[in-house]
């Protein structure tokens, strides 16, 4: 049995005891390989790379990076911008101008072998606003007031969304707190989606970041927030589907984005 490389997870076991036998599973190491998770954030008109090598499930400590890579992005002309090595792993490049409904392309050299990757950049789906109301306690949680997203999904073109908020100005990192969807019950028509699973006070300030993803960075990120939302239990651990190429981990993505802002009020 091998053990899978994860890029985000952290795969935790839950021991059951027995008083008559303890059942040892034997795991042999498995091959590390390339983890490059490459975002173009074109509202910001930033590109930031990460690099690292992959790392077995029981192995403890950070993935180790790598630096003194060649990193560039191109256009839809093919027309090639480098990013700067920060010397930790990360590789930035700042100030450059998106052209939305293009493909993006990177190249990613180590060690004298290139991976590349693609990624189309969609037009932003604007939020029109935020509101509140307040719900009663109920089996899906207790009373407090409910954040909705209002916006006009738009017709003709499937749309790929992510919500990314903010509480009382703390940013809402965690995958479980995560919120992504698409328009495939909802093309076409104006939208009030709810954060349903979370109940707000009054005065709670609530920004959203609203994310228009392209449907490869749509379907990447889903099978991340599965895999994170599993507890461990799958049977064959894995990773996400990668769009780069010769083997290596993580993904490639372009998005634009919207933000709202709310305070809750009676």
């Amino acid at each position: 049995m091998k053990a899978a490389n994860y890029i985000f997870l952290i795969f935790s076991f839950g021991m059951i005891f027995s008083c008559t036998k303890i059942i040892e599973v034997d795991v042999n190491d498995a091959e590390t390989q390339l983890v490059i998770e490459a975002n173009y954030d074109a509202t910001n008109e930033r590109v930031q790379v990460n690099l690292s090598m992959s790392k077995n499930v029981f192995s403890g400590g950070v993935n180790p990076v790598i630096t003194g890579a060649a990193v560039e992005i191109l256009d839809e002309n093919g027309v090639a911008t480098p990013l700067v090595d920060q010397g930790n792993g990360s590789y930035l490049l700042e100030n450059y101008a998106p052209t939305y409904l293009s493909t993006y392309s990177m190249n990613v050299t180590v060690d004298g072998v290139m991976y590349s990757a693609s990624s189309f950049l969609p037009e932003v789906v604007h939020l029109d606003s935020l509101s509140s109301i307040f719900t009663e306690a109920s089996l899906f949680g207790p009373e407090g007031y409910v954040v909705y997203m209002n916006f006009l999904d738009p017709a003709g073109v499937p749309n790929y969304y992510r919500a990314v908020r903010s509480v009382n100005g703390e940013v809402l990192t965690d995958l479980g707190d995560q919120f992504i969807f698409d328009d495939s019950f909802s093309e076409g028509n104006t939208q009030t989606v709810p954060f349903f699973g979370d109940r707000y006070n009054i005065g709670d300030s609530v920004v959203v970041e609203f994310r228009s993803y392209n449907k490869n960075s749509y379907e990447y990120f889903s099978q991340l927030f599965v895999l994170a939302g599993d507890g461990g239990q799958s049977a064959a651990p894995a990773n996400p589907v990668s769009n780069w190429s010769n083997d290596a981990l993580g993904h490639f993505a372009t998005w634009g984005w919207d933000s709202k802002y709310v305070v809750v009020v009676e």
